[in-house]
């Protein structure tokens, strides 16, 4: 684990932590946060709500953890506010896929990926999704993972229990008033 930590800090990661999969809460009330107010990617990407796995599924799943690593990305929340914000979640996604890809190939097979946000805006922002209108595969499987929050995930809840400063940014926020704004994903190592 202090080697995919190490690999998360060289792949970009600001900081990184490893954590216990039972200090991470699956919320019902998350997910609804996706629906009101609508989300730019509710409904319309095969890894968010509503077709992403419910809370009731996560926290059964979840029992099959032990261990997990946590890590964020320190960005301007000048840039979370505007339309570089989408660059600075592809380096979440980017960085989530290959933290998976490692720990697979580390001897654990199990090892799931969660990123930050709707993938949507983020690969597919004037393209529908194909794996919920085609019925085929994600353009990017390589790299899209489902959102902690889409699953019900408290990332702000998790990002302060491990002691990192994390701050709600909304579209009206005035980043001069925001002292700094995080992205991070989550691997859940089996």
């Amino acid at each position: 684990m202090n080697e995919l930590r190490k690999n998360a800090l060289n792949l970009g990661a600001s900081d990184a932590a490893i954590i216990p999969a039972a200090m991470i809460s699956i919320e019902d009330g998350i997910v609804e946060m996706c629906r009101e107010p609508l989300c730019e990617g509710y409904g319309k990407s095969a890894h968010c709500p509503p077709h992403a796995m419910k809370p009731a599924e996560a926290r059964e799943f979840l029992k099959s953890f032990h261990t997990a690593l946590l890590f964020k990305v320190d960005v301007s929340p000048s840039i979370l506010l505007s339309e570089e914000r989408f660059e600075a979640f592809k380096v979440i996604y980017t960085i989530t896929s290959q933290l998976e890809t490692i720990a697979i190939r580390s001897g654990y097979p199990m090892s799931r990926g969660f990123a930050a946000g709707s993938c949507k805006p983020v690969f597919c922002k004037d393209l529908s999704c194909a794996a919920l209108t085609d019925r085929t595969l994600c353009r990017y499987p390589s790299l899209v993972r489902p959102s902690m929050e889409a699953i019900g995930m408290n990332a702000f809840k998790l990002i302060r229990e491990v002691g990192w400063e994390i701050h709600p940014i909304v579209k009206n926020s005035d980043p001069e008033a925001i002292p700094n704004g995080v992205l991070a994903g989550i691997i859940l190592v089996a």
